[in-house]
């Protein structure tokens, strides 16, 4: 086993839902004789679904469960969505008490201690950055700042300040100290933003709730971009699992196949809702925080993988990365399955490939009417 795969394989063992319950196999849905052991009272069939859900991040969160499975469902539920709003109250930029504000405020000038759900965080995106040969990297927040993404609201940056705003970003940046669970600054002016990977992070440990709550068999989304799915969703036309609609990135209309999600996590990155138009060229949120500008290439890149934080980030990563080095990601990576959307350099016809993924988890388009649409 490689080096990045020990990285990785110790982030899932410590984030995925799976490794959290002996009663499932990690990677392997459960029978419906196995669904009907743990739950008599519910019979297999075309059961409906229970949905509970929540504003949190600037998006509905939505737990997703078998209708009478479990008595305490909604209860658990809306524990874990508890969850979602308590890590939103340590991690969000915009929270003047949170624990990112307080590191963007004093990390330059002195040590800041934060909670152990952030240092976690924080120790992830710092793995991945180096995984990923900065692709992803969470110093970006001042190249949003200056791209006017962070106010959702684009403009054109001149040169001088796309310089200005790369000098601040770089992962070696963010001094950790795990003895004393404090985080540092070593340049003035650095700004952290856990856009790409805070939701990730949340469903994993609101999907870790749930499953302590005794709920083996659910879907979990924040804002359709981040999802998790443990268990089966108890219909017949699922075969298994929980099926996730991947839709067009900007033509919602237009479905471009389904994936179906047992006991694993999928995250997507695309620039179909944040963008701007300049000269006729449009520009994305999503930034390479290599180079300074808007990631080209790519329409939408969705990973698939044992942990929402991880596969949040790395969709990010190879959304930056552009296609052949995508390719080049995944082809080195077989634990990760991957849907890659693009724009044909000659054509400029939509062209899509998968990656790592196998006949039963990825669908091509048709009608899959229980699917969960999915996008960013």
């Amino acid at each position: 086993m490689s080096d990045v795969e020990k990285i990785l394989t110790a982030w899932f063992e410590r984030l995925s839902s799976a490794s959290l319950t002996s009663a499932t196999s990690a990677g392997a849905c459960e029978t419906q004789a196995t669904i009907g052991a743990i739950s008599a009272q519910v019979p297999a069939g075309d059961t409906l679904l229970l949905a509970v859900a929540r504003q949190a991040m600037a998006c509905e969160w939505e737990v997703l469960l078998n209708q009478h499975q479990y008595p305490h469902g909604a209860e658990a539920a809306m524990q874990a969505l508890d969850l979602v709003e308590q890590l939103e109250a340590l991690h969000s930029v915009y929270r003047m008490h949170s624990d990112f504000s307080a590191i963007n405020r004093f990390g330059a000038i002195r040590p800041v201690a934060v909670s152990q759900d952030t240092f976690q965080l924080l120790e992830l995106a710092r793995d991945i950055h180096q995984l990923t040969a900065g692709a992803f990297d969470l110093t970006a927040g001042s190249l949003s700042q200056a791209w006017g993404f962070s106010r959702r609201a684009g403009r054109m940056p001149n040169e001088s300040e796309i310089a200005t705003a790369l000098e601040l970003v770089g992962g070696e940046f963010v001094e950790l100290d795990a003895a004393q669970r404090q985080v540092k600054f070593g340049q003035p002016g650095v700004v952290l933003n856990p856009g790409g990977i805070g939701k990730g992070y949340a469903l994993d440990r609101a999907s870790g709730k749930l499953i302590a709550a005794g709920l083996l068999n659910f879907m979990m989304h924040g804002g359709l971009s981040s999802v998790v799915a443990h268990g089966d969703r108890q219909h017949r036309e699922t075969g298994g699992g929980w099926l996730v609609a991947l839709k067009h990135p900007w033509r919602w209309e237009e479905p471009l196949g389904t994936i179906r999600l047992c006991n694993q996590a999928l995250g997507t990155s695309g620039s179909g809702k944040q963008f701007f138009h300049f000269r006729g060229q449009r520009y994305s949120h999503i930034i390479d925080p290599r180079s300074g500008w808007p990631a080209t290439g790519m329409m939408s890149t969705t990973v698939v993988c044992p942990s929402a934080a991880v596969a949040d980030a790395l969709a990010t990563a190879l959304f930056v990365m552009g296609l052949e080095k995508a390719r080049e990601f995944c082809q080195l990576h077989p634990q990760l399955g991957a849907v890659l959307v693009y724009s044909d350099a000659k054509s400029s016809a939509m062209r899509l490939e998968t990656h790592n993924l196998t006949a039963e988890n990825w669908l091509p388009a048709g009608n899959w009417s229980n699917a969960l649409a999915l996008g960013d």
